[in-house]
C-alpha cells in the first residue's frame, strides 16, 4: 500500500502540469509545487490524492 500524497496540479484547460509524491513525515522541499499551489485552487481530493487547478487571470 503506498501511504503517499500525490499532488497533481492543472492549467486552466485541465491538462497536467505538474505532478508529484510526498510521503508523510517529509518535508514539502518542492519549490515547484510550493509555487504553483499558491496560485491554484483545489477542485478535487481522493484518499491520498489532491488535485488542484491553476486559476486563470482574468483582469
Amino acid at each position: 500500500m503506498n501511504d503517499s500524497n500525490l499532488y497533481r496540479v492543472y492549467d486552466e484547460k485541465l491538462d497536467l502540469l505538474y505532478e508529484v509524491s510526498v510521503k508523510p513525515g517529509q518535508k514539502e522541499r518542492d519549490v515547484e509545487l510550493k509555487k504553483l499551489l499558491r496560485k491554484s485552487q483545489l477542485f478535487l481530493t481522493l484518499e491520498n490524492l489532491t488535485c488542484y487547478r491553476i486559476v486563470p487571470d482574468i483582469k
